[in-house]
Protein backbone atom coordinates (compact mmCIF):
# COMPACT_ATOMS: atom_id res chain seq x y z
CA UNK A 1 0.00 0.00 0.00
CA UNK A 2 3.04 1.99 0.92
CA UNK A 3 3.66 2.21 -2.71
CA UNK A 4 0.50 2.88 -3.93
CA UNK A 5 0.37 5.92 -1.95
CA UNK A 6 4.15 7.13 -3.32
CA UNK A 7 3.17 7.09 -6.49
CA UNK A 8 -0.50 8.79 -5.46
CA UNK A 9 1.68 11.21 -3.64
CA UNK A 10 4.42 11.69 -6.95
CA UNK A 11 0.79 11.88 -9.07
CA UNK A 12 -0.21 14.65 -7.51
CA UNK A 13 2.77 16.44 -7.42
CA UNK A 14 2.81 16.89 -11.12
CA UNK A 15 -0.86 17.43 -11.15
CA UNK A 16 -0.27 20.30 -9.09
CA UNK A 17 2.87 21.02 -11.41
CA UNK A 18 0.81 20.94 -14.52
CA UNK A 19 -1.95 22.82 -12.75
CA UNK A 20 0.56 25.98 -12.29
CA UNK A 21 2.13 25.74 -15.60
CA UNK A 22 -1.79 26.43 -16.98
CA UNK A 23 -2.56 29.14 -14.51
CA UNK A 24 1.15 30.93 -16.11
CA UNK A 25 -0.21 30.61 -19.08
CA UNK A 26 -3.35 32.10 -18.73
CA UNK A 27 -2.11 35.34 -16.84
CA UNK A 28 -0.99 38.12 -19.00
CA UNK A 29 2.02 39.54 -17.68
CA UNK A 30 2.11 43.34 -16.76
CA UNK A 31 4.07 44.62 -19.24
CA UNK A 32 1.57 43.14 -22.39
CA UNK A 33 -1.35 44.05 -20.28
CA UNK A 34 0.39 47.92 -19.92
CA UNK A 35 0.74 47.57 -24.09
CA UNK A 36 -2.16 45.97 -24.75
CA UNK A 37 -3.90 49.04 -23.06
CA UNK A 38 -2.40 51.43 -24.86
CA UNK A 39 -2.81 50.31 -27.68
CA UNK A 40 -6.53 50.01 -27.24
CA UNK A 41 -6.82 53.37 -26.33
CA UNK A 42 -5.02 54.48 -29.45
CA UNK A 43 -7.68 52.50 -31.48
CA UNK A 44 -9.83 54.09 -30.04
CA UNK A 45 -8.45 58.14 -30.69
CA UNK A 46 -7.85 57.04 -33.74
CA UNK A 47 -11.91 55.86 -34.57
CA UNK A 48 -12.59 58.66 -32.87
CA UNK A 49 -10.74 60.85 -34.79
CA UNK A 50 -10.99 59.15 -38.11
CA UNK A 51 -15.25 59.94 -37.12
CA UNK A 52 -14.66 63.61 -36.24
CA UNK A 53 -13.03 64.20 -39.34
CA UNK A 54 -15.50 62.40 -41.61
CA UNK A 55 -18.23 64.82 -39.72
CA UNK A 56 -16.45 67.78 -40.50
CA UNK A 57 -15.90 66.54 -43.75
CA UNK A 58 -19.50 66.41 -44.59
CA UNK A 59 -20.23 69.78 -43.05
CA UNK A 60 -17.76 71.05 -45.17
CA UNK A 61 -19.30 69.23 -48.26
CA UNK A 62 -22.66 70.38 -47.20
CA UNK A 63 -21.86 74.27 -46.92
CA UNK A 64 -19.66 74.23 -50.33
CA UNK A 65 -23.14 72.66 -52.13
CA UNK A 66 -25.20 75.34 -49.86
CA UNK A 67 -22.56 78.11 -51.21
CA UNK A 68 -22.58 76.96 -54.43
CA UNK A 69 -26.31 76.73 -54.88
CA UNK A 70 -26.45 80.75 -53.58
CA UNK A 71 -23.58 81.70 -56.06
CA UNK A 72 -26.44 80.45 -58.87
CA UNK A 73 -29.27 82.49 -56.30
CA UNK A 74 -26.71 85.52 -56.91
CA UNK A 75 -26.09 85.14 -60.92
CA UNK A 76 -29.78 85.03 -61.33
CA UNK A 77 -30.85 87.65 -59.44
CA UNK A 78 -28.04 90.13 -60.62
CA UNK A 79 -29.16 88.88 -64.07
CA UNK A 80 -33.01 90.79 -62.89
CA UNK A 81 -31.88 94.14 -62.69
CA UNK A 82 -31.42 95.15 -65.80
CA UNK A 83 -35.12 94.25 -66.23
CA UNK A 84 -36.04 96.30 -63.40
CA UNK A 85 -37.85 99.58 -63.90
CA UNK A 86 -39.22 100.94 -61.26
CA UNK A 87 -36.48 102.47 -58.63
CA UNK A 88 -38.18 100.81 -55.61
CA UNK A 89 -38.05 97.41 -57.07
CA UNK A 90 -34.78 98.42 -57.92
CA UNK A 91 -33.70 98.82 -54.52
CA UNK A 92 -35.31 96.16 -53.10
CA UNK A 93 -33.29 93.33 -55.41
CA UNK A 94 -29.74 95.25 -54.87
CA UNK A 95 -30.53 94.51 -50.60
CA UNK A 96 -31.70 91.09 -51.61
CA UNK A 97 -28.35 90.93 -53.60
CA UNK A 98 -26.35 92.55 -50.56
CA UNK A 99 -28.23 89.71 -48.02
CA UNK A 100 -27.13 87.18 -50.59
CA UNK A 101 -23.65 88.74 -50.34
CA UNK A 102 -23.65 88.45 -47.14
CA UNK A 103 -24.87 84.93 -45.78
CA UNK A 104 -21.89 83.72 -49.05
CA UNK A 105 -19.38 85.73 -47.21
CA UNK A 106 -20.10 84.12 -43.98
CA UNK A 107 -20.62 80.16 -45.48
CA UNK A 108 -16.82 80.45 -46.99
CA UNK A 109 -15.98 81.74 -43.81
CA UNK A 110 -17.32 78.86 -42.00
CA UNK A 111 -16.00 76.26 -45.14
CA UNK A 112 -12.38 77.93 -43.94
CA UNK A 113 -13.16 77.15 -41.07
CA UNK A 114 -13.79 73.89 -41.43
CA UNK A 115 -10.85 73.14 -43.22
CA UNK A 116 -8.53 74.63 -41.23
CA UNK A 117 -10.28 72.38 -38.30
CA UNK A 118 -9.61 68.85 -40.98
CA UNK A 119 -6.66 69.91 -41.73
CA UNK A 120 -5.67 70.15 -38.15
CA UNK A 121 -7.23 66.97 -36.98
CA UNK A 122 -5.63 65.35 -40.12
CA UNK A 123 -2.36 66.37 -38.17
CA UNK A 124 -3.08 65.22 -35.12
CA UNK A 125 -4.22 61.83 -36.74
CA UNK A 126 -1.20 61.60 -38.41
CA UNK A 127 0.77 62.08 -35.24
CA UNK A 128 -1.46 59.07 -33.55
CA UNK A 129 -0.67 56.92 -36.43
CA UNK A 130 3.03 57.29 -35.58
CA UNK A 131 2.74 56.61 -31.89
CA UNK A 132 0.11 53.98 -32.74
CA UNK A 133 2.93 52.30 -35.10
CA UNK A 134 5.59 52.43 -32.00
CA UNK A 135 2.72 51.25 -29.31
CA UNK A 136 2.66 48.43 -32.37
CA UNK A 137 5.54 47.39 -32.46
CA UNK A 138 6.39 46.93 -28.54
CA UNK A 139 3.00 45.14 -28.35
CA UNK A 140 4.26 42.86 -30.69
CA UNK A 141 7.77 42.10 -29.43
CA UNK A 142 5.91 41.94 -25.75
CA UNK A 143 3.53 39.16 -27.53
CA UNK A 144 6.54 37.66 -29.08
CA UNK A 145 8.37 37.22 -25.42
CA UNK A 146 4.83 36.02 -23.86
CA UNK A 147 4.09 33.37 -27.11
CA UNK A 148 7.86 32.25 -26.15
CA UNK A 149 7.58 31.41 -22.79
CA UNK A 150 3.73 29.93 -22.99
CA UNK A 151 5.37 27.60 -25.94
CA UNK A 152 7.90 26.73 -23.30
CA UNK A 153 5.53 26.15 -20.78
CA UNK A 154 3.80 23.86 -23.17
CA UNK A 155 6.91 21.87 -23.74
CA UNK A 156 7.62 21.20 -19.98
CA UNK A 157 3.77 20.26 -19.69
CA UNK A 158 3.82 17.67 -22.51
CA UNK A 159 6.88 16.39 -20.54
CA UNK A 160 4.89 16.51 -17.13
CA UNK A 161 2.06 14.37 -18.79
CA UNK A 162 4.10 11.80 -20.60
CA UNK A 163 5.79 11.19 -16.72
CA UNK A 164 2.13 11.10 -15.32
CA UNK A 165 0.77 8.68 -18.13
CA UNK A 166 3.80 6.76 -16.88
CA UNK A 167 2.80 6.97 -13.27
CA UNK A 168 -0.33 6.69 -13.60
CA UNK A 169 -0.01 3.34 -15.12
CA UNK A 170 1.90 2.04 -11.65
CA UNK A 171 -1.45 2.94 -9.74
CA UNK A 172 -4.59 0.40 -9.57
CA UNK A 173 -7.65 1.64 -11.74
CA UNK A 174 -9.86 2.11 -9.08
CA UNK A 175 -7.70 3.75 -6.75
CA UNK A 176 -6.76 5.68 -9.97
CA UNK A 177 -10.34 6.67 -10.79
CA UNK A 178 -11.16 7.93 -7.46
CA UNK A 179 -8.19 10.28 -7.00
CA UNK A 180 -9.29 11.73 -10.32
CA UNK A 181 -12.95 12.13 -9.24
CA UNK A 182 -11.63 14.13 -6.11
CA UNK A 183 -9.09 15.79 -7.98
CA UNK A 184 -11.14 16.94 -10.58
CA UNK A 185 -14.01 18.07 -7.43
CA UNK A 186 -11.42 19.60 -5.59
CA UNK A 187 -9.75 21.76 -6.76
CA UNK A 188 -7.00 19.80 -8.71
CA UNK A 189 -5.92 18.20 -5.37
CA UNK A 190 -7.06 14.54 -4.94
CA UNK A 191 -4.47 13.25 -2.14
CA UNK A 192 -3.28 15.09 0.82
CA UNK A 193 -0.91 15.09 3.61
CA UNK A 194 -2.30 15.33 7.32
CA UNK A 195 0.28 17.17 9.96
CA UNK A 196 -0.64 17.98 13.72
CA UNK A 197 -3.94 16.71 13.27
CA UNK A 198 -4.59 19.51 10.08
CA UNK A 199 -5.47 18.55 6.41
CA UNK A 200 -3.34 20.11 4.60
CA UNK A 201 -5.84 19.57 1.78
CA UNK A 202 -8.60 21.43 3.58
CA UNK A 203 -7.10 22.99 6.47
CA UNK A 204 -9.56 21.57 8.68
CA UNK A 205 -8.39 19.35 11.73
CA UNK A 206 -9.65 15.70 12.01
CA UNK A 207 -10.85 13.87 15.35
CA UNK A 208 -7.81 12.24 17.25
CA UNK A 209 -8.75 8.84 16.69
CA UNK A 210 -8.55 8.85 12.80
CA UNK A 211 -5.30 10.68 13.38
CA UNK A 212 -3.77 7.76 15.63
CA UNK A 213 -5.16 5.32 12.85
CA UNK A 214 -3.25 7.08 10.20
CA UNK A 215 -0.55 6.60 11.85
CA UNK A 216 -0.71 2.68 11.52
CA UNK A 217 -0.59 3.33 7.39
CA UNK A 218 -2.59 0.39 7.26
CA UNK A 219 -5.25 1.03 4.74
CA UNK A 220 -6.82 4.13 3.04
CA UNK A 221 -8.02 7.17 4.44
CA UNK A 222 -10.21 9.99 3.90
CA UNK A 223 -10.99 13.32 5.15
CA UNK A 224 -13.75 13.03 7.25
CA UNK A 225 -14.44 16.90 6.06
CA UNK A 226 -13.24 17.15 2.28
CA UNK A 227 -13.23 13.49 1.56
CA UNK A 228 -10.15 13.85 0.10
CA UNK A 229 -7.39 10.80 0.50
CA UNK A 230 -5.52 11.34 2.95
CA UNK A 231 -2.10 10.02 4.51
CA UNK A 232 0.58 10.46 7.33
CA UNK A 233 2.60 13.25 6.24
CA UNK A 234 6.06 12.50 8.93
CA UNK A 235 5.92 8.72 7.13
CA UNK A 236 5.93 10.27 3.32
CA UNK A 237 7.57 13.50 3.58
CA UNK A 238 11.06 14.70 4.53
CA UNK A 239 11.06 18.42 6.14
CA UNK A 240 13.43 19.85 2.99
CA UNK A 241 13.97 23.35 2.01
CA UNK A 242 10.82 22.47 -0.52
CA UNK A 243 8.64 21.37 2.12
CA UNK A 244 6.89 25.05 2.26
CA UNK A 245 6.54 25.56 -1.04
CA UNK A 246 5.11 22.17 -1.43
CA UNK A 247 2.61 23.07 1.06
CA UNK A 248 2.13 26.28 -0.43
CA UNK A 249 1.20 24.99 -3.58
CA UNK A 250 -1.39 22.68 -1.96
CA UNK A 251 -3.18 25.81 -0.51
CA UNK A 252 -3.09 27.81 -3.80
CA UNK A 253 -4.72 24.51 -5.53
CA UNK A 254 -7.40 23.42 -2.71
CA UNK A 255 -10.86 23.90 -2.11
CA UNK A 256 -12.13 22.74 1.53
Amino acid sequence: MQEEILKLIELQKIDLEVLKIEKSMQEIPQSLKKVQKEKDQLIQKLEDLNHLVEEKKKQKDLFEEELKQEYQRLKSTQSRLIHIRGTREYQLLLREIEEIKKTNKQKEEEILKLMEEIENLEKEKEKLEKEMEKTESLFQEEKQKFDSFCAKLSENKENLLKKREEVAKKIPSNLLRKYEALKQKKGGIGIAPVDNYVCEGCHMAIPPQLYNELQRDNRYYECPHCKRLIYYKKIYIQEDSNQEENKSSLKEASLS
